[in-house]
């Protein structure tokens, strides 16, 4: 009975063994397209989510690109003829932000001599960027303080040569705004020496105070500013180390006129932003027989505007020789007629 029972049991044995080595690939095969279908799904949600985002991205008005000068004004003229070749509101009375600076140079140039050391004041670290970073107690020379004020537009840099001046910063302002009257300008109003805004308290709505003038008479400072060797120097500079007694690497300075990187004839200029006066530039030129100033004040890209003028002075240049030649010959040609008898 045993070995029949034996021989019984054998194929039954065979079967089961059979049936799980069969069952156990396609239990494995069943897992892995789980696990393929899966991948799938991610993949199609995420494909899905892009398209939606490419739609909804196609649907969005696309903001026109805008051509020609955006700025709110604009002044240029040929210092070497006086005249005026492109002008958009150029007596438009504007905030010009840190093209102040200009006029804190010329005013630190009249009374402190560039070997003078300052003092760095203690309220230093209130005042708002862009800084150079002076520490309070340190001391500058004036020619260090302008380097940093004109190449890095530092406001800290302003503050201090104010409260360095004779009889303090606001006989500096006083002084900076005599230098304008003096120069015929009837537009333009300083409050402060770096050309931040002036509040006069710190509750929401109270009375803001900026440094205002016009792209015209801006010209004439700029004019003035950039024939003075020490100003022309310093703002065609990009990088300068200021010396310091506090400081042993001294404070390191970089240009925020892009315009020096440009292959353009550059002789001077000046930088400017808050967000209540927008982009500001003032630039001088050098291209052969001429010599432009241009300003513009409110810009969107002061850089791009001022690129814009150039060109189109160069060509405005152009066009009024061209006719100039053209009239010298009709008045010589009309001479020779009349000379020759009937």
């Amino acid at each position: 009975m045993c070995m029949r029972f034996r021989y019984l049991m054998l194929p039954l044995i065979l079967i089961f063994l059979s049936a799980f080595v069969v069952v156990q690939p396609s239990v494995a095969e069943a897992k892995g397209k789980t696990k393929t279908v899966a991948k799938h799904t991610k993949k199609n949600k995420a494909q899905s989510k892009s398209v939606k985002k490419a739609k909804r991205a196609s649907k969005r008005k696309v903001a026109p690109v805008k051509r020609g000068v955006q700025a709110k004004a604009v002044y240029c003229i040929n210092l070497r003829s006086n005249q005026t070749l492109i002008a958009r509101n150029p007596d438009a009375q504007l905030p010009i932000a840190s093209l102040t600076k200009l006029v804190t140079a010329l005013v630190t140039l009249d009374k402190m001599p560039l070997t003078c050391k300052v003092l760095v004041p203690d309220h230093i670290k209130s005042i708002p960027k862009t800084v150079v970073g002076l520490k309070a107690g340190d001391t500058v020379t004036v020619k260090d303080l302008l380097h940093g004020l004109l190449i890095n537009s530092g406001n800290d840099c302003a503050e201090t040569l104010a409260c360095g001046y004779p009889h303090g910063r606001s006989a500096f302002i006083s002084a900076m705004n005599q230098k304008v009257r003096s120069m015929g300008m009837k537009r333009t109003k300083f409050y402060t020496p770096s050309g931040l805004d002036l509040k006069s308290g710190s509750a929401p709505g109270c009375e803001v105070n900026s440094n205002v003038s016009t792209a015209r008479e801006l010209a004439a400072v700029a004019k003035e500013a950039f024939e003075n060797p020490v100003i022309r120097s310093i703002c065609l500079k990009r990088n300068y180390i200021m010396a310091s007694d506090v400081e042993k690497r001294g404070y390191a300075v970089r240009t925020t006129n892009k315009l020096l990187k440009d292959n353009l004839p550059l002789v001077g200029g000046k930088t400017g932003f808050t967000c209540k006066a927008g982009h500001c530039l003032a630039s001088a030129f050098k291209q052969g027989d001429n010599a432009f100033l241009i300003v513009v004040l409110g810009s969107p890209d002061h850089f791009r505007d001022t690129r814009l003028v150039y060109h189109k002075a160069l060509k405005e240049t152009t066009r009024l020789k061209a006719k100039a030649t053209s009239a010298h010959r009709r008045i010589a040609a009309g001479g020779i007629m009349r000379s020759i008898p009937n």
